[in-house]
């Protein structure tokens, strides 16, 4: 740790060492006559148009820019209502004073300037707009490091996106999905430099957008808008790794790309455990989990037709991936009469699988006043599973309390296949009409073998369970509705709709004892399920200037069967179901943006909740329901604010909500003294389960913006109850009522400097703690520590050779049920070479887990639970690689 500190303290030593302090001055003042021209807006943009250095003038005109490093500029001072002097500077090794700089609104000005002068970030309604232009990027980079240097935005090393504090589920280029089944693939090989604009906001969800009617759903959303040249041509990339200990991947992705046209292939073979072309990714702390195997393939087309009047989106998925892995488990357990159970379990296990998966998605514009959409998707896929446990349970005293041991063989098969169409016909008077209709159909078989016995020390009983399982699942699912919009005025809006949906689905399961070929009914299932849902809903929304206001309202009435003739169950109910959403959205300025939101609906028990009689899985655990269960209430309460300076170059974003739950479903465990559990459930009345938090994001330049400085607060809280029973214990077979609450706070904060000049790095840090309390068991109630630091450094060297490094060290703090910390420390070191004249070629050698220092440790604590797991993992590996970035045209001559 002391040595990492050094290291840090070292690299922000060179870092201010390793640029001169020059500034400029100088006066702006108005031609007219001379007079000052006070506040008057000075930028430098560097050859590229991008920010680098801002102030204002004073008083009596003057303005000072400190601190800039040696180079060519191009320097614009602005002032309301008069012309916009430009000029190109060469700043030296020495201060600069430009004197008086006289403007006038009558002056020509260089209009190639004006056309290229952007806003880095612009507020649009509720969506943030980023310029990419104003971010640089490395040669030959990918969309995922410019989104790495937009304010707001992380990008972790597996290729997941948080925005603004939320996680990003959904990527469109140029407003469609490419690689939808995994928008990573987009991320991580549509080209930096083909980029225009990101644009960042919170979709509606599928359904909503079709009906026309708000579900109160958000999407945190990125849209990537293409430069007009960089759509058309061709690009992409192959790599090849090879490494210690046997291990190799190979990956390629390639696309063509013609105005409206685009096609996509990718595919990578490893044994390394990534399935997404990530291997040997210096950012991650890619230690391989077993022994793994992967094959995978993809392709994406997109094109319209008919003058755009039609438009079709495909692609299709290929996976075969195998893996073989040990893992070993502690867990503790205490028990409401403080008596402790203690678990060590070992697991081998061997997979295979492969999956076949196919999406399309054609919208066809029929004429001016009809669209219709058609979508399908379509999935097979087969698995094979062989695993191995042994599982020794005893009292806190080492005491031996079960023994369970179990082979389990299983293949399975399966396929999916659903199709939803979607008309809409706009009306006089903006009306309009919505109708869709969809179906799901999916099926499934297995066979499982299953070998296992467990013996109870108390007793010196033996269960032998020796057993072959055949499964056969079948579904389908029906919907449908229609919805009717009025365009009431110009800022009001009316939506009408009902809607049908039917589903059935049957699972059955039958067990033979392989011994004396007799059926096992206490092993196996009949079960049939047979819903029907209807109802109406209503949405209202106001949009005028800055207020938006949507109300959306959805009045369900449903009818419910299950049958189970195994065991004689047939529960039937019959009820109404209520969804309410409102938010409101309002634009505090062109900067500052404010939206609130509520929603409240019902937690319906689900048939396996209700079910008094399960099909068991082991002697050491059953799933009893409850059929007297009720409905529970979830509200939730939501609120975001979002600002940002363009002259400053900050950006604050603040996400809370609160949601609890009324009346909850809450779990109720008994505990035998053999080990054995039984789970079940209850209405909690007169309690609520609640939970909420708070995040804060804060972003400013430092440096004359050379350094972004994020910081970040984030604080959860969690109230929950559960029922528990041991037993044989002191509490004398009473169930107690566990009141856990959980409260998380930490700071953070990170410096990143990217201009790919000299070197880049990005040093974060964060820290904080962790309160548990619990209403029993209150001896081990406790708070714990939590920390963590990483740097990432990318160091520029001559004849075109680079030197990456990425350290992480995190600590996790004991607690009273665990008295041990956890403390995590790797490096990751890379060396580069780019060749070819274009810079085109890599050449790469990677060292992973360098010191042999990483921890496989990894823990859970919940309530009175706690467990820690280890599993094989291969740590330090060395790897050389080769990888080719092919770009011919695309983006080409667009600045």
């Amino acid at each position: 740790m002391k040595r990492l500190v050094q290291l840090i303290l070292l690299l922000f030593v060179i870092f201010n060492s390793a640029y001169a302090q020059i500034n400029i001055k100088g006066r702006i003042l108005d031609k007219a006559d001379d007079k000052p021209l006070t506040n008057a807006s000075i930028i430098l943009l560097n050859r590229d148009s991008v920010l680098r250095y801002f102030n204002r003038a004073n008083e009596e005109g003057k303005f000072q820019v400190k601190n800039i490093k040696p180079g060519s500029y191009i320097i614009l001072a602005t002032y309301p209502k008069f012309e916009l002097y430009s000029d190109t500077i060469q700043i030296a090794d020495k201060d600069l004073d430009l004197h008086d700089i006289k403007i006038n609104s009558q002056r020509n000005v260089l209009q190639e300037v004006i056309v290229t002068r952007r806003l880095p970030i612009t507020l649009k309604g509720d969506t943030i707009e980023y310029d990419a232009a104003s971010f640089a990027t490395e040669k030959n980079a990918k969309l995922e490091d410019l989104l790495r240097r937009l304010p707001g935005f992380t990008v972790t090393g597996d290729g997941s996106i948080t925005a603004q504090g939320k996680s990003v589920q959904k990527v469109f280029i140029d407003g469609e999905e490419f690689f939808g089944y995994d928008p990573k693939i987009a991320i991580r090989n549509v080209r930096a430099d083909a980029v225009d604009k990101v644009q960042l906001y919170e979709k509606k969800s599928e359904e909503a957008e079709l009906s026309g009617i708000d579900d109160g759903v958000r999407i945190q959303t990125v849209n990537v808008v293409l430069k007009e040249k960089a759509r058309k041509g061709v690009f992409g990339n192959m790599e090849a790794l090879a490494g210690s200990k046997g291990l190799y991947a190979g990956n390629l992705f390639a696309a063509k790309f013609n105005k409206t046209e685009r096609i996509g292939i990718t595919g990578s073979h490893n044994n390394m455990g990534s399935s997404s072309g990530r291997e040997g990714s210096l950012r991650m702390n890619n230690q391989i989990t077993g022994e793994p195997l992967n094959t995978n393939l993809g392709a994406n087309y997109e094109n319209q037709f008919f003058k755009k009047a039609s438009k079709v989106n495909a692609n299709y998925g290929y996976d075969n991936n195998s893996n073989k892995n040990h893992s070993e488990t502690y867990n503790k357990n205490v028990l409401p009469d403080q008596s402790i159970q203690e678990k060590n379990s070992k697991n081998d296990s061997e997979r295979h699988s492969r999956s076949n998966g196919f999406r399309s998605n054609l919208n066809m514009r029929l004429d001016s006043t009809q669209n219709m959409e058609l979508q399908s998707n379509a999935n097979w896929a087969t698995n094979a599973n062989l695993t191995y446990t042994d599982s020794k349970t005893g009292d806190g005293s080492g005491n031996p309390i079960s023994d369970f041991r179990e082979n389990n063989q299983s293949n399975s098969s399966s396929s999916n296949n659903n199709f939803r169409l979607n008309y809409r016909k706009r009306l006089k008077a903006g009306r309009s009409l919505n109708v869709m209709v969809g179906n799901n159909h999916k099926e499934s078989d297995s066979e499982s073998k299953v070998n296992s016995r467990t013996y109870f020390y108390k007793t010196g009983d033996s269960t032998i369970i020796n057993q072959t399982r055949h499964g056969r699942n079948k579904g389908n699912d029906f919907n449908s509705s229609i919805n009717f919009n009025n365009r009431i005025s110009d800022y009001i809006n009316l939506a009408l709709g009902y809607s049908f949906n039917h589903s059935k689905s049957t699972n059955t399961q039958n067990s033979i004892n392989n011994i004396t070929q007799k059926f096992d009914s206490l092993y196996s299932q009949n079960q049939i399920d047979n819903n029907t849902n209807q109802g109406v809903n209503v949405h209202f929304s106001y949009r005028k200037e800055k207020l938006e206001i949507n109300f959306s309202n959805r009045t369900f009435y449903k009818n419910q069967q299950l049958n189970d003739s195994y065991r004689s169950i047939d529960l039937a109910r019959n009820f109404w179901d209520n969804n309410l959403n409102v938010d409101a959205n309002y634009r505090l300025s062109n900067s500052k943006n404010i939206r609130l939101a509520y929603q409240s609906s019902n937690i319906i028990p689900s048939f396996d909740q209700l079910q008094p009689l399960q099909p068991q899985t082991n002697p050491l655990f059953q799933q009893v329901g409850n059929p007297d269960l009720k409905r529970a209430v979830n509200n939730n309460i939501s609120a975001n604010y979002n600002a940002f300076s363009l002259l400053k170059g900050t950006n604050i974003n603040i996400n809370g909500n609160l949601s609890f739950v009324n009346n909850p479903i809450v779990n109720k465990t008994t505990i035998l003294d053999n080990s054995a559990q039984i789970s079940s459930y209850e209405n909690l009345s007169g309690k609520s389960n609640w939970n909420g938090g708070l995040n804060i994001n804060h972003m400013q330049p430092l440096a004359n913006r050379r350094i972004n400085f994020n910081k970040s607060a984030n604080v959860r809280f969690n109230n929950s109850y559960s029922y528990t029973k041991f037993e044989g214990g002191q509490s004398g077979g009473e169930f107690l009522l566990n009141n856990a609450k959980n409260t998380n706070f930490s700071l953070g904060s990170s410096l990143n400097e990217q201009d790919s000049e000299g070197f880049d790095f990005d040093l974060s840090a964060n820290a904080g703690f962790n309160v548990q309390q619990n209403s029993i068991n209150t001896q081990y109630n406790a708070t714990s520590f939590q920390g963590g630091t990483s740097a990432y450094i990318k160091y520029f060297l001559p004849k075109k050779f680079n030197v990456m490094a990425n350290i992480y060290y995190s600590y996790t703090g004991p607690t009273k049920l665990y008295k041990k910390s956890i403390n995590q420390f790797y490096t990751n070191i890379e060396l580069e070479k780019k060749v070819l004249k274009d810079e085109s070629m890599t050449l790469s050698l990677k060292a992973f887990d360098l010191f042999n220092t990483f921890n496989n440790t990894r823990r859970n604590a919940s309530d009175t639970n706690y467990s820690e797991s280890v599993q094989q993992v291969l740590t330090q590996y060395f790897l050389v690689g080769v990888k080719w970035d092919f770009n011919k045209y695309l983006g080409k001559g667009n600045d």
